[in-house]
């Protein structure tokens, strides 16, 4: 909003008021854009200009006397920023919390039943996890209604029946549990659906009076394997009658099987411990070799999507800062017609991220979930200050000294500048006191970027004119688009030429012509 709309009205209504005029439509008689320019660059000379512009005259004349002491002071301060600002870490905990403790009395309890021993106990058992045969990782759902959840989607290539695939799924428990640290069985005595299913074959095998199912579907397996052509109603029949719930089947088929485990993470774990417990996992099911029919193996868990949140969280944060630059990059270099101030007002709006994340490390912050939704925040209100500087310096025409051209954006623009820092910082200070969380990282998150932007652009952006600005910033855009243009014009004039070789060519310029001359 800032970019794209704010910054174009500012710019219609910086015309309008170098037109000296009220009215819009007059604006094309109130003498060429030069003398237009030209009135107001002398405008601060010939009358006697406001106190806020004689005091922003004064400081850029100190400020023009020191700029190469300023200049490598900035540079310093960039490198710094961006050194410490890269160390900003992820959140200890995934748990989001909306209020203060020491003002809510709600958040005050919560914090102290932490301590008991009985939620430690309950944080440190982990959570339940399971390893999924038989359905795709899929979401089908509407990713803009929360209310919408995923449909089942089923794995076609899943297929238990064949011996290898019997075995593998049998040996597959005693490997995942053994010898993996972060794979505990729910129960001491817990074991594994397929395991079972084997156990009761060698019982019924052995048994004087076997059960009907067994006789019936199961053609006299001593264990696995079953015979494949038996293999999906034997199973199918056993799990019906002693009601297990982890092999699924339809029309007599078994199309899913799944088993539970803990893991040692819980939603509410450091991002760190989730992404090191997931890709563990993962990459152990990676490196398995299964036979055909049960390769498509993967787990899953509740917790771990407070895990994809805060990742997906962190990714948009910095995806944002790339977004934010390069968009006010284009528009700075579309509005100022100058590829040196785009570069200039890419390196400031970089300082102002930079130092304010660099800030938040110093107090302590990380970049959690409430974090990352305010820094995305920050990123489009750092563009804005910039923006219009770039503008003012570049909208003198002709060849005009870079102190000049600075001290002219200075005067012109700095003003609607600290009253706009002003307003926002005032907002700020005022969510400083509230009571949600959210509000409170909000009002520090603006209050530090606003003044950070501030002193990015009256100070890194205007050393940086005032040391390298170019006398004629849109000199290069503007022999581009001439040469351009000729070029189109040339084009046409040849395609004019080509038709005129032509009988209809001919027939079509005399028509033009003798309308030319009835009018």
């Amino acid at each position: 909003m800032c970019v794209l709309l704010v910054f174009p009205a500012l710019c219609v209504y910086d015309k309008a008021r170098h037109s000296r005029s009220h009215c819009c439509q007059c604006h094309c008689c109130s003498g060429s854009e030069t003398e237009r320019h030209e009135d107001s660059r002398h405008h601060m000379v010939e009358d006697k200009p406001s106190f806020i512009r004689r005091v922003l005259t004064r400081f850029y004349r100190g400020l023009h006397k020191v700029r190469w002491v300023v200049l490598v002071v900035c540079a310093v301060a960039i490198v710094l920023a961006a050194v410490f600002g890269s160390k900003i870490g992820l959140p200890t905990s995934s748990d989001v919390r909306l209020l203060d403790e020491g003002k809510s009395q709600f958040e005050a309890n919560y914090q102290w039943r932490l301590k008991l021993l009985y939620d430690v106990m309950v944080k440190k058992s982990g959570s339940t996890a399971y390893i999924m045969w038989g359905t795709t990782p899929a979401d089908t759902g509407d990713r803009n209604n929360p209310e919408s959840w995923s449909q089942l989607v089923l794995d076609n290539s899943f297929e238990p029946s064949s011996e290898e695939a019997q075995v593998y799924l049998r040996d597959f428990c005693g490997r995942f549990f053994d010898n993996n640290e972060w794979a505990k069985r729910t129960e001491l005595d817990y074991e594994c659906p397929i395991n079972r299913f084997d156990a009761w074959l060698r019982d019924q095998a052995n048994s004087t009076s076997p059960d009907m199912i067994y006789v019936e579907n199961c053609g006299d397996a001593t264990e696995l394997p079953v015979a494949p052509g038996q293999f999906h109603a034997c199973v199918f029949e056993w799990s019906q009658q002693i009601g297990e719930n982890n092999i699924l089947a339809r029309d007599g088929k078994v199309e899913i099987m799944y088993f539970p485990f803990s893991s040692r993470v819980r939603f509410d774990s450091p991002f760190g411990d989730l992404d090191r417990e997931w890709k563990d996992i993962d990459s152990w099911l990676n490196a398995e070799t299964a036979p055909g029919g049960v390769t498509n193996q993967y787990h899953t868990s509740e917790d771990f999507w407070w895990y994809d949140t805060n990742g997906s969280m962190l990714d948009t944060a910095y995806t944002a800062a790339a977004i934010a630059i390069g968009t006010g990059a284009l528009v700075i270099l579309f509005s100022s017609r100058s590829v040196v101030l785009t570069i200039f007002s890419t390196v400031t709006i970089g300082y102002v991220l930079a130092s304010v994340t660099a800030t938040l490390v110093a107090i302590g912050w990380t970049l959690g979930f409430l974090e990352s939704i305010c820094f995305a925040i920050l990123i489009g209100i750092s563009c804005d200050f910039v923006i219009h500087f770039a503008h003012s310096y570049s909208s003198l025409p002709g060849n005009v000294a870079r102190s000049e051209r600075t001290l002219y954006s200075l005067v012109e623009m700095g003003p609607s500048i600290l009253a706009a820092g002003f307003t926002t910082i005032s907002a700020a200070t005022i969510m400083l006191f509230t009571v949600i969380s959210f509000f409170q990282k909000f009002a520090v998150v603006l209050f530090l970027t606003v003044l950070q932007a501030t002193a990015g652009s009256f100070i890194v952006f205007l050393v940086l004119t005032d040391c390298f600005g170019p006398a004629e910033p849109t000199a290069l855009i503007d022999s581009v688009v001439a040469k351009c243009q000729g070029w189109f014009r040339k084009r046409d004039g040849k395609d004019e030429i080509a038709m005129a070789d032509t009988g209809h060519g001919t027939q079509a310029l005399k028509e033009e012509s003798n309308l030319s001359s009835s009018e």
